[in-house]
């Protein structure tokens, strides 16, 4: 680092925020360098403290004390403490805690890791200084074995009067703190500042004594985030895991009238065992909702994740945010249990789209069906959402068409596709004027920059869209796609040429490629890869019409260099179970690839290279065959910056 201005230039301010903005290391230099850079410098390094066992506590207690005689005290420079240790509570006793406490006047941030329950309800929580000084409180806290009260916590959490985040994270095992609305009214009475919620607790059920007094409860205007993950109990081992919740959708009428301001609602409310809510409940709970017509004006963000699609998910949907026009920017909902998409109900994606295209910017839908089963119709996508710009759609039972994406979303950056059949259908026109319009749009440059495809079968055809309608694409994603598409007979070619596209990176794995419309399965199979660029510079419109012709006359390389090979297997785990693998090529197997792709036909009647093995010697298991006869496919772009091999994990499958 080199200042050019003379240390008596600068003053205690300046080099204050410059310290803020060095490294550790810098700021020690800086510290040493001379006497009037010595105090700012100083002051910095002691901004943020972070501690791991109680010697280091004690240390910190003995020099703060010693340095209460000097110009600048340490502790009153200290704004952040993170106590990372793994206490019990002995040792915890063993610490003067409120003796240090009573030195840190200024401390803005606190984070106590891994505290027992116990933990809270020492004298730790009764300093009467240090709390009222925090702005900033996280607490991350161990489950109980049995149901315990959460009154420490609240005098903990209520004690700190200017607080405006506050978080609680839970262990993964035992029952968590259990919060009800009266816990709530107690909590935003003390901290009145509050502005973001972020805790890991059960939400109490139970409305019975509450429900009619909530329409008198005084509103938290400064509250303008609240994420929330409720469970009662949770218990994970090596051998999986068990929960135990019941949620109540009060909790959203609740939160609707309390926190008139809110910007960002996120809850997590798996695992439920309560009884359905039968239609005369259900309406009820609509007319609730709708008595407040100002509910979730300023929501911006909603994310839930739960695996009753058509209590909550469904319910929420139509019957609060769309009767009410909340200005949704962030849509995420999430279904997925276990792994498995909720079969009860289809998703409506166009209809969400329709209801928020006007504020709409993301969008990500995971876990459910999208057709009911038999139903083989593409998902509609009809609705034009120009501020779209990240879009998943996750699940089963579902086609989409790739034009319909593009032409909609016109400012889509990030696309993902999980699960289903991605494919382009060809233009319909009605006209001269309308053919004329879809053929400029299809000129016009995307602004697509990142593609996600993974657990779907895609059309060949897609990749030359692509190619030609996204060339802003910097990042793509293969995962476990299968590619229909036709073979040169000649060659043994199935040729992808995104030669348009210049990469930064790729990331591919367990990718197969099929000749046939019918099942496909890693028998029949293509599942060779060969990853290109083409020589030189990007080539014009013409020029690459003309060099395609070529290519295919002749051989799908000659305009463009190898890279890698890319080969997918079946490989069989130590308890027989099945599933597909990848890895690159040796030089040698790529070399003997190549040379067998050069007289493909030839070659072909030896059907299989029954000596050669791609594989390192020294790993048994993956001693195979590479079924070259069967052709590949080559993947071309203009320029990849990087590979990266998409590896299935053992642990990954468990």
């Amino acid at each position: 680092m080199v200042i050019f201005m003379r240390s008596l230039e600068l003053p205690f301010e300046i080099l204050t925020q410059i310290a803020d903005d060095l490294s550790t290391k810098d700021r020690l230099y800086c510290a040493l360098t001379c006497k009037t850079w010595r105090y700012p410098f100083q002051s910095s390094l002691w901004k943020k403290i972070r501690f791991y066992s109680p010697d280091d506590v004690q240390t910190l207690i003995n020099i703060v004390k010693a340095s209460q005689n000097v110009q600048t005290p340490h502790g009153s420079c200290v704004h952040s403490l993170r106590i990372g240790c793994h206490y019990n509570a002995t040792e915890i006793s063993d610490i003067n805690f409120s003796g240090l406490f009573r030195y840190l006047p200024n401390m803005k941030s606190l984070h106590l890791e891994n505290i027992s329950y116990d933990d809270i309800d020492t004298d730790i929580t009764r300093s009467d200084k240090i709390w009222k000084s925090l702005e900033n409180l996280k607490i991350h806290y161990k489950g109980t074995r049995q149901k315990k009260s959460a009154k420490p916590l609240f005098e903990l959490i209520n004690a700190c009067v200017i607080l405006q985040k506050l978080e609680i994270s839970a262990g993964c095992n035992g029952y968590r703190m259990k919060f009800s609305v009266d816990d709530f009214e107690s909590m935003h009475q003390h901290l009145q500042d509050l502005s973001a919620i972020k805790v890991d607790i059960y939400l109490s059920p139970d409305f019975s004594a509450i429900l009619d007094n909530i329409p008198d409860i005084t509103l938290a205007f400064s509250v303008t985030s609240v994420e929330i993950n409720s469970k009662e109990y949770k218990y994970v081992d090596e051998y999986g895991s068990a929960s135990r919740n019941n949620w109540n959708p009060l909790w959203l009428y609740y939160f609707s009238l309390k926190y008139p301001n809110l910007r960002s609602l996120k809850l997590n409310i798996t695992d439920t065992c309560s009884t359905p809510i039968n239609s005369d409940e259900r309406q009820a709970l609509i007319t609730l909702f709708h008595s407040n017509p100002n509910a979730f004006q300023h929501l911006e963000t909603f994310d839930l994740k739960t695996d009753r699609y058509f209590e909550h998910s469904d319910f929420i949907l139509w019957e609060l945010f769309c009767a009410l026009k909340t200005p949704l920017k962030h849509l995420k909902l999430d279904t997925t249990k276990y792994g498995q998409v909720d079969p009860s109900y289809p998703m409506n994606v166009n209809r969400i789209l329709q209801s928020f295209s006007g504020t709409l910017e993301s969008l990500s839908v995971k876990g459910f069906i999208y057709n009911y089963t038999n139903e083989n119709t593409i998902l509609e996508l009809s609705s034009y959402n120009p501020l779209l710009t990240d879009l998943c759609i996750s699940g089963s039972n579902m086609s989409l068409n790739l034009n319909d994406i593009l032409d909609n979303f016109v400012s889509l950056k990030q696309l993902k596709i999980d699960g289903g059949t991605f494919l382009s259908n060809p233009y319909t026109t009605n006209g001269e004027s309308n053919q004329r319009e879809q053929q400029e749009q299809k000129q016009k440059q995307h602004e697509l920059q990142i593609l996600t495809l993974k657990n779907c079968a895609v059309t060949a055809e897609i990749f030359n869209i692509l190619s030609f309608r996204c060339r802003k694409l910097k990042h793509i994603t293969l995962d476990t796609v299968v590619i229909n598409g036709y073979i040169c007979k000649k060659t043994g070619c199935l040729l992808l040429d995104m030669s348009h596209i210049f990469l930064k990176t790729l990331r591919i794995g367990q990718v197969q490629y099929s000749t046939s419309h019918e099942e496909s399965d890693i028998n029949n199979n293509i599942c060779l890869t060969l990853l290109s660029q083409s020589n030189g510079l990007q080539i014009s419109d013409e020029k690459n019409e003309r060099e395609k012709k070529k290519i295919n006359s002749e051989y799908p390389t000659v305009t463009s260099h190898a890279i890698d090979w890319i080969y997918a297997y079946e490989y069989f785990g130590k308890y027989g179970e099945s599933y597909i693998q990848t890895t690159k090529l040796s030089d040698k197997g790529a070399n003997i690839a190549l040379e067998y792709y050069q007289n493909f036909q030839s070659n072909k009647t030896s059907q299989t290279l029954e000596d050669y093995s791609s594989y390192d010697n020294e790993d048994p298991d993956m001693d195979r065959k590479c079924e070259l006869y069967k052709g590949y496919t080559e993947l071309r772009f203009g320029k990849i910056e990087a590979v990266h091999v998409i590896r299935i994990l053992y642990r990954d499958l468990y």
